[in-house]
């Protein structure tokens, strides 16, 4: 990893239902586990559904940056959606 890259890991959690799969609606993502792991107990004590998986992810931050656009910011310090 070079030192314009920066690498955290987040915390993925759906619920879902057997024979259904899972529930894009319950989807969260935290940089936390412990927070991760309530929310998963949650989804299953709390909310019905039949299970929740819970994975962790390294998440790249250059490649999320990759596609901010350099032109949004102008000469004059104004940043413009256009």
């Amino acid at each position: 990893m070079s030192n314009t890259e920066t690498q955290m890991k987040v915390y993925a959690v759906i619920g879902g239902w057997n024979y259904e799969g899972e529930s894009f609606d319950s989807l969260r993502l935290f940089d936390c586990r412990s927070t991760a792991v309530a929310y998963h107990k949650e989804l299953t004590e709390v909310e019905g559904y039949d299970y929740a998986l819970l994975r962790e992810q390294e998440i790249n931050l250059k490649s999320i940056l990759a596609g901010v656009n350099p032109n949004l910011n102008n000469d004059n310090g104004i940043t413009t959606p256009w």
